[in-house]
C-alpha cells in the first residue's frame, strides 16, 4: 500500500501545495546550517533558495534558466500575489537591485540570531 501521509514539514508542504513553487525541498546546506531555506523551482524554470515563514517569502538566491525574458518579473509578481511580505536578500546584481525597486521594494537590513547583518530588499503588501 503507497503512503499518501506527507512526511514534509508543514511549510515544504503548504510551499509545495499551494502552487506557487513546482518544487520546494530541503536544501542539505541550509539544513546542516539550520538557515531554515530550501531549493525552489518555479513551473517556468527558475531556480533558488528560498524561506515561508507564514505568509512571509525570503528569497536568498534565484536564477533564471532564459535571461531576458522576464522569468523574474514573473516570479516577483506572483510572489507579491501570493505573499504578503517578500524579501530579497544578499542582492550583488545592481540589475536586480534597480529592477526590484522598480517592484515597490524598499532597502532593507537584517540581523540574524548569530550576528549576521543582511542586506537587501522588502516589499509589503498594503493589504496586510
Amino acid at each position: 500500500m503507497m503512503n499518501t501521509t506527507d512526511s514534509r514539514p508543514a511549510s515544504l508542504a503548504a510551499a509545495h501545495g499551494s502552487g506557487f513553487f513546482a518544487s520546494y525541498e530541503p536544501d542539505p546546506i541550509g539544513v546542516m546550517l539550520g538557515t531554515g531555506y530550501n531549493r525552489f523551482e518555479t513551473a517556468d524554470g527558475m531556480n533558488g533558495l528560498a524561506k515561508i515563514t507564514g505568509d512571509r517569502l525570503d528569497v536568498l538566491a534565484v536564477v533564471a534558466s532564459k535571461s531576458g525574458q522576464g522569468q523574474f518579473r514573473r516570479f516577483i509578481a506572483a510572489a507579491k500575489g501570493a505573499f504578503k511580505i517578500v524579501a530579497v536578500w544578499e542582492d550583488w546584481n545592481p540589475i536586480i537591485g534597480d529592477a526590484l525597486k522598480r517592484y515597490g521594494f524598499q532597502p532593507a537590513t537584517c540581523t540574524e540570531a548569530d550576528g549576521e547583518v543582511n542586506h537587501g530588499w522588502l516589499w509589503e503588501s498594503q493589504n496586510a
